[in-house]
């Protein structure tokens, strides 16, 4: 399937002066709702001190609803948009304990924590993604939607379900539990999914190492 998700694609919906910027659509508003919802089940104490990565950040709206969770943790924001980046920095000047960098799985820092919310659907190469993104970390979340029904063309290329994730049993001996959770969308949330809003479900898996490591997934519809 032809994937549109190109850094050129995303560096243009992240751009402001476009009509149909990530920004103008709602995006921001959506990153917090999930960042509400992925906090919920954070395992991490409340004086969690360690780093927690927020990969595909975006415009990095979700680290401040982990950081008023974990205000003792160091935050890195990454994306592979150079617009995403420029306005996350802008964003977030006044915050030492908040780093922000371009970049690909190819170059994720060392960290205790990574999330990944709402990327996975866009990539190509979504089980590699994982598979990487579980070296280089203690603890791993992700978002995806649950059960969406692709459309040639559009940005999503992967659905998921309860059973997206078993491959890590065999592959890395990961356990997989899961959660279920229900989003009520409001008539505004409606409005801008028609404008191709990514409101969709939410799925949340969490890693650890065998005797070290499981995964958790929440689904939000």
């Amino acid at each position: 399937m032809h994937n549109i998700n190109t850094k050129d694609y995303w560096d243009s919906r992240f751009k402001i002066d476009n009509l149909k910027s990530w920004k103008s659509i709602g995006g921001e508003s959506q990153t917090k709702k999930y960042a509400r919802r992925i906090v919920q089940s954070l395992k991490m104490t409340d004086n969690f001190s360690g780093t927690i990565l927020d990969f595909g950040c975006a415009m990095g709206d979700a680290i401040p609803v982990y950081k008023e969770k974990y205000p003792l943790a160091k935050y890195i924001g990454m994306d592979f948009s150079d617009e995403a980046i420029k306005q996350c920095k802008a964003k977030f000047q006044a915050d030492d304990n908040i780093k922000f960098i371009v970049g690909s799985v190819n170059n994720i820092p060392k960290v205790d924590v990574i999330i990944i919310s709402h990327v996975l659907e866009h990539l190509s190469n979504d089980k590699d993604i994982v598979s990487k993104l579980l070296e280089e970390c203690n603890d791993l979340y992700i978002a995806v939607p649950f059960e969406e029904k692709i459309e040639k063309g559009r940005e999503h290329i992967n659905s998921y379900n309860s059973k997206s994730f078993d491959y890590l049993t065999d592959t890395m001996n990961v356990s997989v539990t899961f959660e279920i959770h229900k989003f009520k969308k409001s008539l505004k949330a409606k409005l801008l999914s028609f404008f191709h809003i990514e409101l969709k479900n939410l799925i949340r898996p969490f890693f650890k190492k065998p005797g070290v490591r499981y995964m958790k997934c929440i689904f939000i519809h």
